[in-house]
């Protein structure tokens, strides 16, 4: 699905991507948009937002999801779970607030990162 399309269901998805990555060639309203329609596919559906770089940190990712669609126990509406081979995985709790300041972060500063939403259960990490 690119920037400009309309987001769908993410239970209308046949495939393993329910909301496709922004484009390489980014503006600043463009990130903002595909931004806030992520938080809202978030809001709706058990999804993960997964971030992935080809900026050396080879295997890394961080996902952002709705705490109430996961098996944390924390208190807070959301949670950064970023996975390094390195040193394991972290959970962090946060506002959306947070995920959609995070998430601007990463698309406005690498230009080679991916952001795309996919169904939670689909998304595997690192044993720690």
């Amino acid at each position: 699905m690119s920037v400009t399309d309309t987001p769908e269901s993410a239970a209308q998805h046949d495939s393993e991507t329910a909301l496709g990555s922004v484009p390489a060639l980014r503006s600043p309203t463009k990130v903002v948009s595909f931004v806030e329609r992520v938080l809202v596919e978030l809001r709706h559906e058990a999804l993960a937002a997964r971030y992935v770089t080809d900026l050396g940190q080879e295997g890394e990712k961080t996902i952002w999801c709705r705490v109430e669609h996961t098996e944390l126990d924390v208190d807070a509406e959301y949670v950064q779970i970023r996975d390094d081979p390195r040193v394991g995985v972290g959970v962090e709790p946060c506002s959306r607030v947070t995920v959609r300041r995070r998430l601007c972060q990463c698309l406005d500063h690498d230009r080679s990162g991916r952001v795309d939403v996919r169904p939670l259960a689909g998304i595997q990490l690192s044993e720690a």
